[in-house]
């Protein structure tokens, strides 16, 4: 089984996702370089499409790839909706691919983050402060509790921020009192398994995190695939 991931992010994802797949998928080896991934026989592989809007004009590139390849199983397409709807977002990407044959045995999986990946980041409830004690954390529960409420549902808090500039904001600064450090640059302290099964334990057990389920769920359905 091989799997092919654009992702929309050019530091958070390329550093996370790989940690988060082989979690979910435990079998499958990573390749680092494009070659090995290629002559491998099975295992998968990150690209970063250089952030929004640039990432659709990555998947021209990507396909290529994959058509180069020629055994990808999988093409996995990973972005963030931002200010937009999810649907608005995933449409665009089908727009993109519609200029392209996609082979037959190729299974695209088009995920859009709502509102980005610090979104998901805020669904971990354990690392997450009930009681916060600094500013402008007690402001941001105030305006919004991502542990009662679905993350994804938040808004911008105020017209200084778009969503995601809010979402990122309000990560960093929850993760920083749990004395839980994260910037986009060095993102280790959410790429263990601790973090990621707090994350999959809210998705299965509230409604919360819909966007996010898609994801789970296609790398849970490969991993059953592999193991049967």
């Amino acid at each position: 089984m091989k799997l092919y991931f654009l992702v929309e992010g050019i530091s958070s994802e390329m550093q996370v996702y790989p940690k988060w797949i082989n979690y979910f998928i435990p079998s499958l080896e990573f390749f680092h370089e494009y070659e090995d991934f290629k002559q491998s026989e099975s295992g998968f592989f990150l690209v970063s499409g250089m952030g929004y809007p640039s990432i659709l004009n990555q998947i021209n590139n990507s396909i290529q790839d994959i058509l180069d390849i020629g055994d990808v199983d999988y093409f996995y397409i990973i972005l963030d909706c931002d200010e937009d709807d999810v649907e608005s977002r995933k449409d665009l990407v089908h727009e993109a691919l519609s200029k392209f044959t996609i082979p037959s045995r190729l299974n695209v999986e088009i995920v859009v983050q709502k509102r980005c990946f610090e979104t998901i980041l805020l669904a971990n409830s354990v690392a997450m402060p009930r009681n916060p004690t600094t500013s402008p954390l007690i402001d941001y529960y105030r305006y919004y509790d991502v542990i009662a409420n679905d993350p994804e549902d938040m808004g911008c808090y105020n017209s200084d921020y778009t969503h995601s500039q809010f979402h990122t904001a309000y990560a960093i600064q929850a993760l920083r009192e749990k004395r839980i450090r994260y910037t986009k640059s060095n993102c280790s302290s959410v790429t263990g398994v601790d973090y990621i099964s707090r994350i999959e334990e809210r998705v299965y057990n509230t409604p919360h995190l819909k966007s996010f389920r898609k994801l789970l769920e296609s790398l849970k359905g490969v991993n059953e695939k592999l193991v049967s």
